[in-house]
């Protein structure tokens, strides 16, 4: 670190030159050592344990951390970077701005912060032209250090010398710091003597954006943990507290996450029990400040009921299978007093589960989408036990039969059976899963699909969906039965119905032209879509449906000689239309990236309780960061180019 600072200053400029070029090496190394990093960060302690926090460059938050922060960077990334090999710290920071490693806020705020203490440094030095660090002591010294500064009093330059300085402690803890250390800092703004202006200029740096806010919600969080009395249940709290306050203010939202856990400790009233298994539990931890920061959908759910914190508790494990979805339905429906708020219940329950698991990136989206289809299906197979419904079957469509539900998403089903009572089990199983109970609707269903739509009757044998598929449905309908499949019940109904559909499909699916599938995409753009209100990712033009209904017509298109294509869901279509040359190499490689990054995107959205991206939104810039983009602008313009890149495709 010493030697990044060395330049030849007289003498013999060759040997000068000679001395540089041997230390390159071992200054700026091509790997990253990581050991070296330990060294800082124990050589800092080492300074900690010899000054004190008075001395602006070497105690807290000061010159030196500073320093260091900006030098191990260098060390890190300097040797595959030249712009970092700079003794003048004032280069180094512009290389970091350039490379973008630092977030430009945070490296403007390091910098202003580091000439100004480099200002009180030659302020000090100045009064006895001395090395001295420490700030004065006596109130009438401190007074006129304040007037050099520019503030009218000793507090006013020490309120504002103290936020500058949690700032830099801050920066210096998140590339240097302990765990330790970090807990001590948020530990600070919870028992410090900090004024409101200090804890104000201090969460503003931290990307709160409305300050007074979430000092309330400080503030709230403080008398709270007064109220656990006990010496063990006040242990705990002052080590699970701060945790959980550092992970909500280096979340995605500060405010929302803030918020969240405010009325986590209040109007939930989380207890010493929970934060002991949340001890333990970390990932729980971390998923609990996720929701709270990316999604107010699901915060609104998790905070409606303490269940469902003491049953993540106990359950906190991903279930990859429906047999396992429907086991843990079949116990809760074992102990039901009310089947529809259980299964509503259970549903709002695995959205959260399934939720956390997926901001935590433990779950893709297609694992997120398999598990959102696995507990609709359960929800369906347990009202089918419940109901005496032995000649029915349930036929999913839509999203559910492509295995493609997320958040939001309605159920689209058909009832299959040769019997005429069949019609009132299906009728129930309808009026359970769309009557609003304690805990919501289960599902709304779309009841579009029915034959006839929603004033059609609700339950057909298989040769009334035959002749009424082959005779009477609209093309987009033919192009519906693509996503059939079982969703429970009668096993033997649900085989004849496949059965039926590839008929169906195998005779007119060739009829639905691209012409068909142009006009009926203009008109969903022109009747459906949000277009007017911003970019519709899912409706708009080149967006997730366009994907879709393209893939769709070359299933309809190539069925008759290619009948291992008609599969349901559409990544498993992408790859079947690739290995049949119908779809090709680089037109599969574009639209699988375009419907992976749409349908992340859309999800991110329906946690945010929103349908449009437009510019300028909070959510817009929240899911820029969400899709891993610098800012909004560069946002934007990813998501215009993939719209671009689909429309050409698919036209």
């Amino acid at each position: 670190m010493v030697l990044i600072r060395a330049r030849p200053v007289s003498g013999n400029k060759k040997l000068g030159q000679a001395f540089m070029q041997s230390i390159d090496p071992f200054v700026w190394k091509k790997t990253i050592d990581f050991t070296e990093i330990d060294e800082i960060r124990a050589m800092k302690k080492k300074i900690d344990s010899a000054f004190t926090r008075d001395d602006i460059k070497r105690g807290y938050g000061g010159i030196r951390e500073a320093e260091f922060f900006i030098q191990t960077f260098q060390l890190l990334y300097g040797g595959g970077n030249a712009a970092l090999k700079k003794f003048r710290t004032a280069e180094a920071v512009q290389a970091l701005q350039q490379m973008h490693i630092v977030p430009e806020k945070e490296l403007k705020v390091l910098w202003e912060n580091y000439l100004y203490f480099r200002r009180i440094e030659h302020f000090l030095q100045m009064k006895e032209d001395l090395q001295i660090h420490s700030l004065p002591s006596a109130a009438n010294e401190l007074t006129v250090l304040a007037a050099k500064a520019g503030f009218p009093s000793g507090d006013s330059f020490l309120e504002d010398l103290k936020i500058r300085r949690m700032q830099i402690k801050n920066m210096y803890n998140s590339l240097l710091g302990t765990q330790e250390d970090a807990h001590i800092e948020a530990l600070n703004l919870l028992e410090g003597k900090l004024t409101d202006k200090e804890l104000g200029g201090y969460l503003s740096f931290r990307n709160v954006k409305d300050p007074n806010k979430c000092l309330l919600d400080l503030k709230s969080i403080r008398e709270h943990m007064a109220e656990f009395r006990t010496m063990q249940e006040r242990k705990v709290m002052r080590e699970i507290m701060p945790q959980l306050v550092e992970n909500a203010l280096t979340s995605e939202n500060p405010d929302r996450a803030m918020s969240g856990l405010e009325k986590l400790l209040t109007t939930y009233g989380l207890r010493s029990a929970h934060l002991l298994a949340l001890k333990e539990q970390k990932e729980l931890l971390s998923g609990i400040i996720k929701i709270f920061s990316l999604s107010p959908y699901l915060t609104s759910i998790f905070l409606s009921n303490q269940q469902y914190l003491n049953i993540l508790i106990e359950e906190w494990s991903i279930l990859k299978s429906l047999k396992a979805v429907e086991e843990r339905l079949s116990r809760a429906v074992e102990r039901s007093e009310n089947l529809g708020t259980t299964l509503a219940e259970f549903r709002r329950f695995e959205e959260v589960r399934l939720g956390i698991l997926f901001l935590l990136d433990i779950l893709q989206i297609e694992d997120l989408f398999r598990g959102m289809s696995h507990l609709a299906e359960a929800i369906i197979r347990a009202l089918l036990d419940k109901i005496n419904s032995a000649g029915l079957a349930v036929m999913a469509l839509g999203k559910l039969g492509g295995r493609e539900m997320t958040f939001g998403s309605d159920l689209d089903i058909v009832f299959v059976s040769h019997s005429g009572d069949a019609a009132q089990a299906a009728e129930k199983i309808m009026k359970i899963l769309t009557s609003y109970t304690d805990a919501g609707q289960i599902y709304s269903v779309d009841t579009r699909l029915r034959p006839d739509g929603g004033k059609g009757v609700l339950v057909k044998d298989i040769e009334g969906y035959r002749n009424y598929y082959l005779n009477s449905a609209q093309k987009w309908e033919i192009q519906a039965l693509l996503k059939a499949r079982p969703a429970g019940g009668n096993d033997s109904l649900a085989r004849s119905f496949l059965d039926m559909t590839k008929d169906v499909i195998m005779q007119r699916g060739h009829t639905v032209t691209k012409d068909d599938i142009r006009s009926m995409r203009l008109r969903i753009i022109r009747e459906l879509s949000r277009e007017s209100d911003g970019i519709d990712i899912k409706l708009g033009p080149g967006g997730v449906e366009e994907i879709e209904f393209y893939l769709q017509y070359l299933q309809l298109a190539h069925a008759v000689e290619n009948p291992d294509i008609l599969v349901q869901n559409t990544i498993t279509a992408m790859d079947r239309l690739r290995k049949k040359s119908i779809l090709s190499e680089s037109n599969n490689i574009q639209l699988h990236s375009a419907f992976d990054y749409l349908r992340r995107l859309q999800t991110f959205l329906r946690l945010n309780e929103g349908e449009v991206i437009k510019a300028g939104s909070d959510v817009t810039n929240m899911a820029a960061q969400y899709m891993h983009h610098r800012n909004e602008e560069e946002f934007l313009s990813r998501l215009n180019d993939i719209r671009e890149t689909v429309l050409a495709i698919v036209n």
